[in-house]
């Protein structure tokens, strides 16, 4: 599937297998295969595929972390719910009457106790949280107040701060070099971009990510150079005015949200999101601006 979504973009049979670590034959071959995935496995692939078209076409792509999505959403499927785990049940009944649990053996219980979405979710942070935590310009931008990276559910109706997970304590800076954190992420852990999310995502049903950097005269010129949805308004903590202005300008799409501080208030810029790896892949588009 994604050997034929490149050729579809234009790409050569060539260009593809170097990609791909293929010969020119096995891109050949592929293409003229019909696609053999079931119907009820295209919700877990298409996804991957999706997001590998997308790191394929940047100038750089990144190849740990399409893997990465690969080996998230493999780990995902043979806990308890996944794709996986349901396949063994219906091929080995008996591991249905005895309501099989071999995988605590092995997973983390914490993740345990979450449904598929919800470790998900704390696998998307942990690798977006990955990404940054020794990127140098971007431990630059964390603010005084220290930063967070939080994501909610995909259901829009479930848009409460119990419903969006971010890291305990902040995401702070270590030593000007390193963005460090205190654990894991965890639902609830993140109430003030919480509260902004559900703002926002009560307008735009798609935001479900948030992270906040400082907001300067360098963020201001590499946001207008840029071609992010923005909003600026004064105060972070009036929320009633952030809803008032995405319902006052109509928007249905969002990246920005800048708060350009008040006596006691530092400046803020937040990037918002459909995911954290959308957040993440916006921040350092910005950095690359700076």
């Amino acid at each position: 599937m994604l050997i034929k979504q490149l050729a579809d973009r234009g790409w050569t049979q060539q260009r593809i297998a170097e990609s791909l670590s293929l010969t020119q034959a096995a891109v050949s071959n592929y293409l003229k295969k019909e696609d053999d995935v079931h119907e009820e496995d295209l919700e877990i692939v298409e996804p991957l595929v999706q997001q590998s078209v997308v790191a394929f076409e940047k100038d750089t792509p990144r190849i740990d972390v399409i893997m990465g999505a690969v080996c998230r959403t493999c780990k995902q499927e043979r806990g308890p719910g996944g794709r996986f785990c349901m396949l063994h049940g219906d091929e080995i009944q008996s591991l249905n009457e005895e309501r099989c649990a071999i995988c605590s053996m092995y997973l983390d219980k914490t993740l345990l106790k979450m449904d598929v979405e919800r470790r998900l979710i704390f696998d998307e942070l942990q690798e977006a949280y990955n990404r940054i935590r020794n990127n140098k310009s971007y431990v630059a931008l964390i603010p005084e107040v220290q930063s967070n990276l939080v994501m909610g559910l995909k259901n829009p109706e479930k848009n409460c701060i119990d419903d969006y997970a971010g890291f305990p304590g902040r995401i702070f800076k270590y030593d000007e070099t390193e963005a460090k954190i205190a654990g894991y992420p965890s639902f609830g852990a993140s109430k003030h971009i919480a509260r902004i999310l559900i703002a926002i995502r009560d307008k735009i049903p798609s935001i479900r990510s948030a992270t906040c950097i400082v907001y300067n005269q360098q963020i201001k010129e590499a946001l207008e150079q840029s071609r992010f949805a923005s909003l600026n308004l004064e105060n972070e903590k009036d929320l009633d005015a952030l809803s008032h202005a995405i319902q006052a300008q109509e928007l249905s799409i969002l990246d920005v949200v800048v708060f350009e501080g008040m006596v006691g208030l530092e400046p803020l810029t937040y990037i918002v999101g459909t995911s954290a790896s959308d957040v993440i892949d916006k921040v350092e588009m910005l950095v690359k601006m700076l």
